[in-house]
């Protein structure tokens, strides 16, 4: 009886382990209740997840009216030279910590080792993020999360305000990533 017992333990775990589903695995859109989700896999196993209304995913960030791509240098990566550490930035970093570990609390422990890339667009106009997308690896748990998941996180993060300097309201948008591993 206990060999019995300790066969079906076994069995049910391999499928449960087995049942994880991988919603990223080709590139797709995904046609939800209320909003749709592009899905970008890339052949080395990047995924790029957004919002089908996003504007500025794919597009560079440039000073207003010209075609030349702006990047921030490596030597000013230190003083981030397009917003200002204020009470905004401050609420922003531990405001972004709740909501994400908030929306992966269900997946506790899962995503251990394993970073998800927030990328914003800021806008140069109001200095409120107007738009992200997330980034992450075929091979990390987080192609388990359902769709829901990274929208909960983007109507969270959607309208929260930095201070822009003047250099950043010269841009058509301003580009800023978050680098998160959910606890």
């Amino acid at each position: 009886m206990k060999k019995v017992l300790i066969l079906n333990c076994l069995l049910f775990n391999i499928i449960f382990v087995a049942a994880q589903t991988n919603y990223y695995e080709t590139t797709k859109t995904f046609h939800e209740k209320g909003f749709t989700y592009q899905c970008d896999v890339t052949t080395y196993g990047d995924i790029t997840l957004y919002n089908s209304l996003n504007k500025w995913t794919y597009i560079d960030q440039m000073k207003k009216g010209t075609n030349v791509p702006f990047y921030i240098k490596m030597e000013d990566y230190d003083t981030d030279p397009l917003t200002v550490e204020d009470e905004h930035d401050i609420y922003n970093d531990s405001i972004y910590k709740v909501i994400v570990n908030d929306a992966f609390g269900s997946y506790k422990g899962k995503m251990k080792g394993f970073e998800l890339f927030i990328i914003l667009s800021i806008s140069s106009e109001t200095g409120e993020i107007s738009e992200l997308y997330f980034n992450f690896m075929k091979h990390t748990p987080y192609v388990t999360i359902p769709v829901s998941v990274y929208r909960e996180i983007e109507t969270k993060l959607v309208g929260l305000k930095y201070t822009l300097t003047p250099l950043a309201k010269t841009l058509n948008y301003v580009y800023q990533w978050w680098a998160i591993e959910p606890k």
